[in-house]
């Protein structure tokens, strides 16, 4: 898909009292913003409340638990002073960011996460989980992010701003509270409980925040519609529920401000009193033959007209009108015989425009959605078999009914033909949903697995990633125990238990290498030792694990226990601490080794974008080997949206791809859209540019 980008040009400098504004309208966000937590933080509060609670109850560390329980019920009676620190520190946090915004100062350079003699391993790894959880934000806002970045560059007077430099971006909200967290308790163990727990279930719901903000924006004429900055460069199709709604409504308001200045501008020809428009254009209309269905008959129409019998409301009809039979006729992808049946609807939908604008404002009318169909389904036409084609027929059929005049309301007949048109291709996709349940079978176990093995890596890096599990540990948990994981995780939904044994003996193994300081501590041990290797050896005789590595695994595990039962106990309180020091230092140098391998996790990118919003019914050009472009129908999406199943028009074969591979397809470009969804929509758009481009170079 070709992305449109507007052309460099010089940006002029703000005049002084537009920088007044500018700063205002700045401050105003920074108080809406803040407003939005005051109204959040007591649910906040009460979900941080109950998580802190939760991981007491779960924590193997009694210290931990203690620490955890404690902090939940002092914010649980005692939330408001929590509060105030929190908007005083979001407060701060906002106008610095705002400073370096609007001054273009430059931040901080961060420090790389292995330059260990110049970060803290605390604060190393407060940096690594923030941008984590930072992440998580950034995914579930994309679409609101990408909006205010667009908006913030407008107003500032920018070509773009990403969300690094987004003084509202997630990292900012998450990093105040830690702040915030650390000043409400000053005891250092508490400050690391924070973050891991500031997940999107219990932090403050950012989405509010920056609907709220980009009202604002809105309110103040930035970027209203964002059909010539955002929409652009992402189909209609492809854009979120709420975005699309916004651009439907910017699109709709455009629609009715031009209309409304055509009727004001034929008021004073027609006075107060006139109709306003149609009822002499509609006796004309009805003369008109349609010899040549594929030939814009509107333009004719209009040139074809005395000047000044049309008032400027019709004018103004006959012109988007045309421009939305123009998309159709110039749509390589629609056939011709097709284009030929949507052309024998231009007299109906002119008549349906006259009597009723609501075709303009509503992507539901009847006549606007049997266009948009037809071009969409209209690429699934045989031409084997030419006009004996079920589709073909029943859209003819549709047509037919349409262009009857039987003195009833003409939208019904619209209605009518949709319904059936509809129908039929329901039939069909029933039709195809039938005939692909092999391979949607297959599909599913697939994605389940595909989805098993990712949960069960997951499962394992989340205990690996603390650097404190030994190195031959860690190997056979990445290379056998994520086997026994998946394999758990593909039936939990028929047998939890499974899993939570699974998990728990995995979590039982690594409590049995963690030194043991204490005499209770070693008995415990010895108590819990064959329970613990007679349910490693039961899940890996099913999976299969028989070999000699097998034999040197259980081999090293047993000098790892014996050397903590032969280690010396009778160490002074300061040894033992140095002791923990030492095995707290050497877990952290692990835990940044162990991050510095890791490859960075890609940030979800357009074309990633793209692929999940694609719906089923959707037509893609694959481009072959030779050259030449197949095109398929998107026929199914797996409930994960992991996998797609693609089919011919004939339906004679389909093939599989998983999404990330989809994704690199449309990447290198070796994938396009047809766009045949909207297509009323877009010419609508199209015009609406055209014209104002026309006024723009009038003016000037």
């Amino acid at each position: 898909m070709t992305m449109i980008s507007p052309p460099d040009q010089d940006i002029p400098k703000p005049a002084p009292q537009f920088r007044r504004r500018r700063s205002d309208v700045l401050k105003e966000l920074t108080r809406i913003a803040l407003q939005q937590v005051d109204t959040q933080f007591g649910d906040f509060s009460t979900r941080l409340s109950a998580a802190l609670l939760q991981l007491s109850e779960g924590s193997g560390d009694a210290k931990e638990a203690n620490l955890s329980f404690n902090l939940g019920n002092l914010l649980k009676n005692h939330g408001y002073p929590f509060l105030l620190l929190a908007t005083e520190k979001l407060d701060q946090a906002l106008a610095r960011e705002i400073e370096l915004l609007e001054h273009g100062a430059q931040r901080p350079a961060s420090r790389r996460s292995g330059d260990l003699t110049l970060v803290p391993f605390a604060e190393m790894d407060n940096r690594v989980q923030m941008g984590s959880s930072a992440h998580l934000f950034d995914i579930e806002q994309a679409d609101q992010l990408a909006a205010l970045n667009s908006r913030l560059a407008n107003l500032l007077q920018r070509d773009t701003l990403n969300v690094t430099q987004n003084p509202f971006r997630p990292e900012v909200f998450l990093a105040a509270i830690q702040t915030a967290w650390c000043a409400f308790t000053p005891d250092v163990d508490a400050h690391a409980l924070l973050l891991p727990l500031l997940r999107p279930t219990v932090f403050l719901a950012l989405g509010p925040v920056y609907q709220a903000i980009n009202d604002d924006l809105i309110a103040h004429g930035i970027l209203p519609e964002l059909i010539s900055t955002y929409r652009i460069h992402k189909s209609s199709g492809n854009l979120s529920a709420a975005t699309r709604e916004a651009s439907q409504q910017a699109l709709r308001e455009q629609l009715r401000q031009r209309f409304e200045a055509s009727a004001q501008t034929d008021m004073p020809a027609r006075g107060s009193s006139g109709s306003g428009s149609g009822s002499g254009l509609l006796g004309r209309v009805d003369t008109l033959p349609v010899d040549s269905p594929a030939i814009n008959q509107l333009s004719r129409l209009r040139s074809g007209m005395p000047e000044g019998s049309l008032s400027r409301v019709d004018e103004a009809t006959i012109d988007l009108l045309s421009q939305v039979f123009d998309a159709v006729f110039q749509d390589p992808h629609i056939p011709q015989e097709v284009k030929e049946l949507i052309g024998f609807l231009q007299i109906p939908v002119l008549k349906a425009a006259l009597i009723d604008q609501e075709f303009f404002y509503s992507e539901s009318h009847p006549a606007r959605k049997l266009i948009d169909l037809m071009a969409r389904s209209g690429i699934d036409w045989d031409r084997n078999k030419g006009t004996d084609d079920p589709l073909y027929r029943t859209m003819k059929q549709g047509i037919e009914r349409v262009r009857q005049d039987d003195g009833s309301d003409q939208r019904q007949h619209f209605a009518a033909a949709l319904d059936e048109l509809e129908s039929y291709i329901r039939s069909e996709e029933n039709a195809a949903a039938s005939a692909l349940a092999t391979p949607i079978t297959q599909a599913l176990k697939v994605e389940k697995i595909r989805t098993a093995g990712r949960s069960a890596r997951n499962d394992v890096a989340v205990r690996i990633r603390t650097g404190e599990v030994s190195a031959f540990v860690e190997a056979f948990l990445e290379s056998r125990w994520v086997t026994v994981l998946t394999l758990a995780h593909s039936i939990s939904d028929e047998r939890p238990e499974v899993l939570t044994n699974a998990i728990r003996t995995m979590d039982d193994l690594l409590w049995s290498i963690k030194p043991k300081l204490t005499a209770e501590h070693r008995r415990e041990l010895i108590a819990r030792l064959p329970m613990i290797l007679a349910m490693l050896n039961k899940w890996l005789t099913v999976i299969k694990w028989n070999d000699a590595d097998r034999l040197r695994f259980f081999a090293d595990l047993a000098e790892c226990h014996a050397s903590i039962v032969r280690a010396p106990i009778d160490l002074s309180p300061e040894r033992q601490v140095e002791i923990a020091v030492e095995v707290a230092r050497k877990a952290a140098e692990r835990r940044l080794d162990l991050q510095a391998r890791e490859p960075e996790e890609a940030p979800a990118d357009q074309f990633m974008v793209t692929v999940e919003q694609l719906h089923r019914g959707t037509w893609l050009a694959f481009e072959q080997a030779s050259g030449e472009a197949r095109q398929v129908r998107l026929a199914w999406v797996s409930p994960l949206r992991t996998l797609y199943i693609f089919t011919n028009g004939q339906r004679e074969e389909a093939f599989s791809m998983p999404a990330d591979e989809l994704a690199r397809q449309f990447r290198e470009s070796r994938v396009r859209i047809l766009a045949q969804d909207n297509v009323v929509e877009r010419a609508l758009v199209r015009a609406l540019d055209t014209s104002d481009q026309t006024i723009a170079e009038d003016s000037a």
